[in-house]
């Protein structure tokens, strides 16, 4: 795990949620029962910002009833594309998931 990765990642996230009011809409849950959901503030969707900057990836699960999921795969294909945060390890990344 890159210490300084994580530590950037929880610093950008700050910026953009703490102290602020968030709304949170649910699509459903994912298998081990986690909700899946997207976060705003204002209409900016955190979830998406997250992706753009490379400090998020996209859901790889079965998607759920109702979410548009294609600009977030867009933004990260263009995130890896701009090596911003994770994906300047480029190859060498390994996704949580696996």
């Amino acid at each position: 795990m890159n210490v300084l990765l994580v530590l950037t990642t929880f610093k950008y996230l700050a910026r953009l949620v703490l102290n602020k009011t968030v709304e949170i809409r649910e699509y459903g849950k994912d298998r081990y029962g986690r909700t899946l959901g997207v976060v705003s503030i204002g209409g900016e969707i955190v979830n998406l910002e997250m992706v753009k900057a490379g400090y998020a990836e996209v859901y790889r699960g079965t998607p759920a009833t109702g979410f548009a999921s294609v600009p977030y795969w867009k933004a990260e294909e263009v995130a890896r594309a701009a090596k911003h945060g994770m994906w300047v390890h480029g190859d060498k990344y390994v996704s949580p998931r696996e």
